[in-house]
């Protein structure tokens, strides 16, 4: 690796890439990664191919891009050895073929059985490819001359101001939990409802979701949209339940917070937007747009919810003792050095043979009265 000094506005730093050894993706995630890319891409040559067609249902097309969160379940399920699940969702499917249970419930029960914890997988996928990729680009963000296309996205979707010095960056390293984080649950269901303004508002626009032929056929559609909003926003969940900061002298920027605050600065018109679609523009009846939407966001908890239970119990551990572990390598040293320690760790009390000295043997400084 060529290591090279860059000069900046406030100081020089390396302009290098990440150090070698430090990726957290794992051989088991490029799978789940791969198998979602791949997948995605048949369902959304088939989407367009079959909804080209004059006859073509869009309720009857759409879940097919449920498929990469089904297709990486499977995987899941197949490495975790939970035999049980892929029985029962097999058993599903018969009932589904005999014509016994409707459509819309063997969708809903795949997902809840098997499309959960594939999206679960994704999202634990993502936050390994994009957690010290994220970092790095914010830490020398603010002393660069001259910021990439990259530098300012990331400025702009963390939300990070341009007269802090960004190189101070840091997390907590004691993360244990003893209990569901629901308040970290709560945190994505919103950040999700923020996101599902976008869906709201391309449905209430969209001439073919409000005039479906079946009321029953509507929440299908809704329901293979709103899969994706965990992959949206739960990724950058890992920021926040580190804790990393931009530590200063007055108050931290936490980086979790910039990207919630982005959101909400992009919520305000769109809710006004929202508005104008629904009075001005859209012809269907307002009670039926507002009755889609309040099943969009009842949606969006349950499978917010499913999804952060899902993550938290099976893979957020095992990720974090990851990061952790490879934090040294990203920070080998802190960047400032305290007046008091040099910058090295303070001794250790607790330590047999620690060397200690008096500060009183540096002297005293005395100015004189009459000056």
């Amino acid at each position: 690796m060529n290591l090279r000094i860059e000069k900046g506005r406030k100081g020089d730093f390396w302009a290098d890439q990440l150090p070698e050894g430090i990726a957290l993706v794992r051989g088991c995630d490029k799978i789940i990664l791969i198998a979602a890319a791949a997948s995605f891409l048949i369902s959304l040559v088939y989407v367009l191919y079959a909804g080209a067609k004059e006859d073509a249902m869009m309720h009857e097309v759409m879940p097919w891009l449920a498929m990469p969160f089904f297709v990486c379940g499977v995987i899941f399920y197949i490495r975790s050895k939970y035999w049980i699940l892929l029985i029962l969702a097999a058993a599903a499917t018969v009932l589904w073929f005999v014509d016994i249970v409707p459509m819309t419930l063997i969708f809903l029960l795949f997902f809840l059985l098997i499309g959960a914890s594939g999206v679960a997988a994704v999202v634990d996928a993502v936050q390994r490819i994009v957690f010290y990729r994220v970092l790095r680009r914010i830490e020398y963000i603010n002393i660069k001359n001259k910021l990439t296309m990259k530098d300012k996205l990331a400025a702009f979707v963390f939300n990070v101001p341009e007269n802090l010095d960004t190189r101070n960056i840091t997390m907590d390293y004691e993360l244990s939990r003893t209990k569901m984080p629901w308040k970290e649950v709560g945190n994505s269901i919103s950040l999700g409802l923020m996101v599902g303004m976008f869906i709201w508002i391309y449905l209430s626009m969209n001439p073919v979701f409000m005039n479906l032929s079946s009321e029953s056929s509507a929440p299908l559609l809704m329901f293979t949209l709103i899969l994706y909003i965990p992959v949206l926003v739960m990724p950058w969940t890992i920021f926040r339940s580190l804790n990393v900061r931009i530590e200063t002298n007055y108050r931290d920027f936490k980086v979790y917070n910039g990207i919630r605050a982005t959101l909400q600065r992009m919520a305000i018109p769109v809710v006004a937007a929202l508005f104008f679609v629904l009075v001005a523009i859209n012809t269907s009846d307002i009670y039926t747009v507002a009755y889609y939407i309040m099943l969009s966001a009842v949606m969006i908890v349950v499978i917010l919810t499913t999804v952060s239970v899902l993550y938290y119990w099976v893979f957020e551990a095992v990720t974090i003792n990851d990061i952790i572990s490879k934090w040294k390598m990203f920070r080998p040293v802190p960047v400032f050095a305290r007046l008091e320690d040099g910058g090295k760790r303070p001794p250790q009390d607790d330590v047999a043979g620690t060397p200690r000295r008096d500060k009183n043997d540096f002297g005293e400084l005395v100015l004189p009265e009459d000056k």
